[in-house]
């Protein structure tokens, strides 16, 4: 039995998207005529060219990314190989138009088209006899169906999955709480098929009232002169009045059937109702012959039966594990990108740290050095004042008590002996001019220390490039030495002096050697200053010295 298997209720929606869409085209196109070839069917040659032109359509809206368009062309080309018979192409088209509209990022777009496909799906498997299928996917497109005769058309097409397997009282379960609801619905060709399909169903489980259910639809049917439902309905009555033994009633309405099948014009309605002409005769071989035919029919479905959905059904299971890779993939990209936005602001702590510390020790120099010139400013305003006044006063009153009788001797000499150390003192700490020749002013330096009994000796002090040399530093050399030359003169009774000079990696070397007497190195004001002068420019200075042996000293700057 086939059950109204021709009648694709889903496919009204369908109908209705490609009525709308070409009814805005104002001329008759390729697409209109090959449109009309397969909705209609009825050149096999144009329908043939109709599949090649809609697969073309198919390939170029996938090209040009318009999902949506690709999965109605391949929806239509699906229900062309329904029409033919193509149950396991169909089956493979409509699937691969759902995996299209998987990839739609807006899936609120793909509900109606997608309630389709299911429907589509749940038809083909109840053609293939996968009914479990075939109701699964009638159950998912229910729960996209907000219009009533949607839900009525689904309805049904799962009660017909039941009396497909004889069980007429659960499709009779399935359909008779919306009775009522099928009654008020607009849709005049779902409404008759609900109606017609549970007074049939209902005459399998021995109810009387089945058979009013099907007039009422058989005439709601030649009033609308739907021809593939009059061939529905006549079937059913055909079919009631045959298991009701009743042949002389079934007669007319299977004469019927063979004129509507005739001028349908598709081979399988034909088949069916001569099938149902021949069971008049009620000859046992012929009997044997329609259910051995039957069951080759079904075993040929179930070896041909490629089972696409699990297919699908894989492909979803392996598109969440691709998400989920995915989105395991993205939790490491977030992890790294955290991970790295970790290093990121430690790197920039250590930066802004190195950068503190370099600015910190700038400042420091910029301190010191700023400290060293105010020092050597202090020190030359000292020298200024004592010049000009101590120094000017002391031989100011030396030349009034020279002209002065009976002044005692002793008195100039103390005076005198003032005035040379406070000249002394002006001279140590006067300006140095830095603008001139600094290795000159160095060498005037040292060499004023020599005398008679002096011996100064200088090794290498030209190949200093003084010119580079920082200006804080250069006049801390320079009075570091003349504090150097100072001692030496007052305190060491030397013979001999030698200062060597050397510049190695960016610093000067300088090494001091007399041969006096030598001492025992106390931190007095001479030593203490000296250190002092250096440790402000970030260098260092060593004093050796024993008694009877000499002393020395190494700068390094």
């Amino acid at each position: 039995m086939i059950h109204n298997k021709v009648l694709l209720l889903f496919f009204i929606g369908l109908m209705c998207f490609w009525s709308s869409e070409f009814a805005a085209q104002q001329k008759q196109d390729s697409t209109q005529i090959y449109y009309k070839a397969i909705k209609d069917f009825k050149d096999i040659n144009l329908s043939t060219k109709a599949f090649d032109y809609f697969q073309r359509k198919v390939d170029k809206a996938l090209e040009d990314n318009k999902s949506e368009a690709a999965a109605y062309y391949l929806e239509l080309i699906a229900f062309g190989q329904y029409r033919m018979g193509f149950y396991d192409q169909s089956e493979q088209y409509t699937i691969q138009a759902l995996k299209i509209l998987d990839s739609v990022e807006q899936q609120s777009k793909t509900k109606v088209a997608r309630e389709r496909l299911y429907n589509q799906l749940g038809i083909i498997y109840r053609n293939l006899r996968d009914y479990n299928n075939s109701n699964n996917y009638f159950k998912k497109a229910l729960t996209l169906n907000e219009n009533p005769d949607n839900i009525i058309a689904t309805v049904t097409n799962i009660a017909n999955n039941y009396a497909d397997q004889d069980d007429y009282k659960k499709a009779v379960e399935v359909l008779n709480p919306l009775y009522k609801k099928a009654l008020a619905i607009q849709d005049i060709g779902i409404k008759v098929v609900f109606i017609d399909n549970l007074g049939y169903y209902k005459t399998k489980t021995g109810d009387d009232n089945g058979l009013e259910l099907m007039k009422m639809a058989l005439a709601m049917r030649r009033q609308s002169q739907m021809l593939t439902g009059l061939f529905s309905s006549y079937r059913h009555m055909s079919l009631f009045y045959l298991n009701q033994d009743k042949r002389l009633k079934a007669k007319p309405f299977i004469d019927t059937l063979q004129i509507i099948g005739k001028r349908i014009g598709t081979p399988s309605y034909e088949s069916e109702a001569l099938k149902l002409k021949l069971s008049l005769e009620n000859h046992p071989d012929l009997n044997n012959y329609i259910d051995l035919n039957e069951q080759i029919e079904n075993e040929r479905l179930a070896r041909e039966n490629k089972f696409a959905a699990i297919k699908y059904n894989v492909a979803q299971k392996e598109r969440q594990l691709i998400a989920k890779e995915q989105e395991l993939k993205i939790t490491e990209l977030e992890k790294e990108k955290e991970k790295n936005l970790k290093l990121f602001y430690l790197a920039l702590g250590f930066l802004i740290l190195f950068i503190s510390g370099f600015f910190m020790m700038i400042l420091k120099i910029r301190y010191k050095k700023d400290k060293v010139k105010q020092v050597y400013l202090t020190e030359a305003r000292i020298s200024k004042k004592v010049h000009d006044e101590v120094a000017n006063d002391v031989y100011q009153v030396m030349s009034r008590l020279q002209t002065t009788p009976k002044v005692n001797d002793d008195i100039l000499d103390d005076l005198e002996s003032i005035y040379f150390k406070t000249r002394d003192i002006s001279k140590e700490n006067s300006t140095i001019d830095l603008n001139e020749n600094y290795l000159s002013i160095l060498k005037d330096l040292l060499l004023g220390y020599r005398t008679a009994s002096v011996n100064i000796i200088t090794k290498g002090i030209n190949q200093v490039p003084w010119e580079q040399i920082d200006d804080i530093k250069k006049i801390t050399l320079y009075r570091v030495l003349q504090e150097l030359m100072v001692n030496m003169k007052k305190h060491s009774g030397a013979s001999n002096v030698v200062l060597s000079f050397k510049f190695e990696n960016n610093k000067i070397q300088i090494a001091y050697t007399d041969n006096g007497q030598g001492c025992e190195l106390l931190k007095g004001t001479g030593i203490q200053n000296m250190e002092n002068r250096i440790k402000s420019i970030n260098g260092t200075i060593i004093f050796e010295s024993e008694s009877g042996r000499g002393f020395k000293s190494k700068i390094s700057v």
